[in-house]
């Protein structure tokens, strides 16, 4: 049996998982917030920052991004979370630098 569940908007899937609505970069995208109980909030911004340099109030618009103010708007919204969760590990989507700072199997964040 498949079970779908359609989300609109910031959800809770489940105690300490969230789903945070972040559209710009693609139309109905979703970040997720995870809260362990020794690690902490982790968030993953997925595909709304794919690099942490991006990862900033001061982004500037070159014009080339017709989806600037959508893509700013969640930016800020993740770093307004950051602030106010005090989250201490944000990961981002694409960002190989970062990569290899992670924990990989067999290691893990608990």
């Amino acid at each position: 049996m498949e079970r779908i569940r359609l989300v609109d908007g910031d959800t809770e899937l489940l105690p300490e998982l969230e789903l945070i609505e972040t559209s710009g970069h693609v139309p109905g995208h979703q970040s997720v917030l995870l809260r362990l109980p020794k690690t902490g909030a982790i968030l993953l911004t997925i595909d709304a920052v794919p690099f942490g340099e991006g990862f900033t109030r001061d982004q500037q618009d070159d014009g080339s991004n017709p989806d600037a103010e959508a893509t700013r708007a969640s930016t800020i919204k993740l770093l307004d979370l950051v602030e106010r969760e005090h989250i201490g590990l944000v990961i981002f989507g694409h960002d190989n630098e970062q990569w290899k700072t992670l924990k990989k199997v067999p290691e893990f964040y608990e």
